[in-house]
C-alpha cells in the first residue's frame, strides 16, 4: 500500500502491552486542540473588530490603509488557518491493536479514507529510541519517542512518547526485553543496535568484553572548535568562541527587521500627527523583551567536565554557571551522537538508565565525533 502514515501524533503515549488483546489510539492532545480553537477564535474576533472599527470610523487625512486593513486581514487569515488546522489535527488518528502475535494499524487521515495494515511481531527489527526536536514559535523542547521499528514506515508502532526524559532509557530497555528484540538508536553511524543481553552493562563492562565500536579518533590534537583543559583531578572541554549557524543568523535577521519595522511605524505615525496607541507600545515591549531573552541564549556557552566520579555538563551565561547536569561515571551505559532530523543537527548524548544529558549541539559533527571518542577513552582508561 503506497500510503505514507506519520509515525505518531501524540506528545504523550504509553502502550501497555502486559495484557492482550489490547489497543491504543494515537492522536493530537484534545487540550492543545481546544487551546488552538480558543486562541484562533480570539484572533478572529480581534481581526474582525479591528476591520469593522476601521470601516465604520470617520476617515481622516493621513489614515493608512496598509497599517489597519492589511493587518486585520492577516490576523483573520491566521486565525482561520489556526482553527482549521486544530480541527483537522483532532480528526486524524491512528489506532493500534495487538493480540499477542500481530499488530493491526488503522489510520484515519484528516482527509480521505481509512487504511488498515496487519503485521506480525516477528517482522519487526527492534525497539528504537529517538529524540525529536519540537519547535513551538520561539520555544523548543525535546520529544522522546520509543517505537517498534519496521523497514516499512507505515508499520512503525509507537510504544511510548513523552516530553520528559525521566527513566526513558529504562523504559526503552524494558520494551526491548519484553519483545526480546535489539534496542535501536539513531547515531552518526546510522542505526545502532544493542542486544538485550548487553542492555544493563556499563560502558566499562562493554569495553572489557570488546563490544564497543572501533574508536578512530579522540587523540590530540583536538579540533580547533574546542578547548581541552586537562588538570590533575578533572578535564574540561568547551567550545572555542561562539558557534554561529543558519538558525542564529536567521533569528538575528528577523529580530533586526522587527525592530526596524516597529521603529518605522512609530516614526510614520508621529509624522502624520497620529498618537501611537497603547497596544502598539505593549506589543513593542513584549517583542523587545523576547529579542533580548533569545539574543542572550545565543551567547550561552557550556562545558563538559570529566572527573573521577562524574561527567557534568555546565551551562554558562557571560561566564557564570546557570545550570548543571551530571551522571555518575559507573552508570554511563552509552555515549553516542544523536541526530535530530528536524534541525539537521547532531549532539553528544551521554546516557544512563536514569537520564540522558546532551552536549555540543552547536559544534560541527566531525568535532563532536572527536569529543565522543575522547570522552570514551577517558572513561575506559584508554
Amino acid at each position: 500500500m503506497f500510503v505514507h502514515i506519520p509515525d505518531h501524533f501524540s506528545s504523550k503515549l504509553n502502550f501497555n502491552l502486559q495484557k492482550t488483546p489490547v489497543s491504543i489510539t494515537d492522536r493530537s492532545s484534545l487540550g492543545w486542540v481546544v487551546l488552538g480553537w480558543v486562541f484562533g477564535t480570539l484572533l478572529l474576533c480581534l481581526g474582525v473588530f479591528e476591520l469593522f472599527s476601521f470601516i465604520t470610523a470617520e476617515k481622516v487625512d493621513g489614515q493608512s490603509f496598509i497599517v489597519v486593513e492589511i493587518f486585520s486581514f492577516i490576523v483573520i487569515l491566521i486565525a482561520i488557518g489556526l482553527i482549521i488546522a486544530s480541527f483537522f489535527s483532532f480528526i486524524r488518528y491512528k489506532k493500534f491493536f495487538f493480540d499477542g502475535k500481530n499488530f493491526t494499524i488503522i489510520y484515519r487521515p484528516a482527509l480521505g479514507i481509512k487504511h488498515q495494515l496487519t503485521e506480525s511481531i516477528e517482522n519487526y527489527m527492534g525497539v528504537r529510541l529517538r529524540v525529536l526536536f519540537v519547535q513551538s514559535g520561539l520555544f523548543n523542547r525535546s520529544r522522546y519517542v520509543i517505537d517498534l521499528y519496521h523497514k516499512d514506515p507505515n508499520k512503525i508502532v509507537p510504544l511510548y512518547i513523552s516530553m520528559k526524559n525521566k527513566n526513558i532509557r529504562k523504559i526503552w530497555e524494558n520494551y526491548a526485553k519484553m519483545f526480546n528484540l535489539p534496542a535501536l538508536s539513531v547515531g552518526d553511524r546510522g542505526l545502532i543496535q544493542r542486544e538485550c543481553s548487553d542492555l544493563d552493562k556499563s560502558l566499562s563492562e562493554l569495553a572489557k568484553e570488546q563490544k564497543l565500536p572501533f574508536i578512530a579518533s579522540g587523540k590530540f590534537p583536538a579540533p580547533a572548535s574546542v578547548i581541552v583543559d586537562e588538570q590533575f583531578k578533572a578535564t574540561s572541554i568547551e567550545p572555542n568562541g561562539i558557534y554561529w549557524d543558519i538558525f542564529s543568523v536567521l533569528f538575528l535577521l528577523v529580530a533586526v527587521f522587527s525592530v526596524l519595522l516597529l521603529t518605522a511605524g512609530g516614526v510614520y505615525l508621529t509624522i502624520i500627527g497620529t498618537a501611537i496607541p497603547l497596544k502598539y507600545w505593549i506589543f513593542g515591549a513584549f517583542l523587545l523583551l523576547a529579542i533580548i531573552y533569545f539574543s542572550m541564549k545565543l551567547f550561552n556557552s557550556y562545558k563538559l567536565i570529566i572527573d573521577t566520579h562524574t561527567v557534568r555538563v555546565v551551562t554558562t551565561l557571560l561566564g557564570s554557571a546557570v545550570a548543571e547536569e551530571s551522571i555518575d561515571t559507573h552508570k554511563i551505559e552509552n555515549i553516542e551522537l544523536a541526530y535530530n532530523p528536524t534541525i539537521d543537527r547532531y549532539n553528544l548524548a551521554i546516557i544512563s538508565d536514569d537520564k540522558v544529558i546532551n552536549f555540543g549541539s552547536r559544534l560541527p559533527v566531525n568535532d563532536l565525533i572527536w569529543v565522543r571518542d575522547f570522552l570514551i577513552r577517558k572513561l575506559i582508561g584508554n
